[in-house]
């Protein structure tokens, strides 16, 4: 497991997972809030439509980031986050080139494709984004998981959704990117009652108490979930960085900023 890897091209700043160079058929970042047009609150690479940015502008870094990783706009197929277990397997992007087909079909917090060329798109202000590649069965995928999502175990099912593909969990590789740490993921008691009623006791290996709060480690729920399903260790990168804690000036995070804000991406496409 190693830490992710700092880019910068021009203005624009994001991270890669060192596990994932070893591959030339895939493509990927986990971008920061640097090197877009947006402007504002929105300062500069926003991804997100529903805050009150200019749409031009956001189409713009959307361009932007699909031309780091040699892709183009009108193959971006986004996730459309709403906390579910909803998993959906991608062909092609929407016919007519607007690429963002999948909002209007409802709520997906898990992409799949098994076609070259497809820029899957996550979104992060906290929440866990992974990003997963088979060099073997050439299967790439995205997934969300904030705390509801580890609830509902998405990422167990998306391995099983890729196993059912023709994957091996061993060869996967694995990169969560920047989410919020166990220090300030601070909650009350339904959220360890939530996560126990799934993974019993197991679950208080990476909860602890302090004063009147719980403080909760999702990515390493995670990890321990990849390394229980067959994902090998040294096939897993996960980032140390918090949004909440870490460089405002790099990254958004909901628990700091609220709905004043725009959002990270996180791209994955396969060469």
């Amino acid at each position: 497991m190693a830490e992710l890897l700092k880019r910068e091209n021009g203005s624009l700043v994001y991270y890669i997972s060192p596990q994932f160079l070893t591959f030339s058929g895939v493509r990927h970042a986990f971008f920061t809030r640097k090197g877009g047009v947006s402007s504002g609150i929105f300062e500069s690479l926003n991804f997100r439509f529903s805050g009150g940015d200019e749409r031009g502008k956001v189409l713009k870094n959307y361009a932007i980031a699909a031309a780091e990783l040699g892709g183009e706009p009108e193959n971006i197929v986004r996730a459309t986050q709403k906390h579910t277990d909803i998993i959906k397997t991608v062909d092609a992007a929407v016919p007519g080139g607007s690429g963002f087909n999948i909002e209007e079909e409802g709520p997906v917090d898990a992409l799949i494709t098994a076609k070259p060329g497809i820029v899957l798109t996550g979104f992060f202000a906290d929440c866990q984004i992974l990003l997963i590649y088979d060099h073997k069965c050439r299967i790439a995928a995205v997934v969300h998981a904030g705390w509801r999502g580890v609830e509902k175990e998405i990422v167990r099912k998306v391995i099983e959704r890729l196993a059912e593909m023709g994957s091996k969990p061993s060869d996967l590789t694995v990169a969560v990117g920047p989410s919020i740490c166990r220090r300030c993921f601070e909650t009350d008691d339904d959220v360890p009652e939530r996560l126990s009623a799934v993974y019993g006791d197991q679950i208080n290996e990476f909860i602890y108490r302090e004063g009147d709060k719980w403080h909760i480690d999702l990515k390493s729920i995670t990890y321990s979930t990849l390394l229980q399903l067959g994902v090998l260790p040294y096939n897993i990168d996960i980032s140390s960085l918090c949004p909440r804690c870490g460089d405002g000036e790099l990254f958004w995070s909901h628990r700091r900023d609220g709905e004043a804000r725009g959002v990270n991406a996180a791209m994955i496409m396969m060469t």
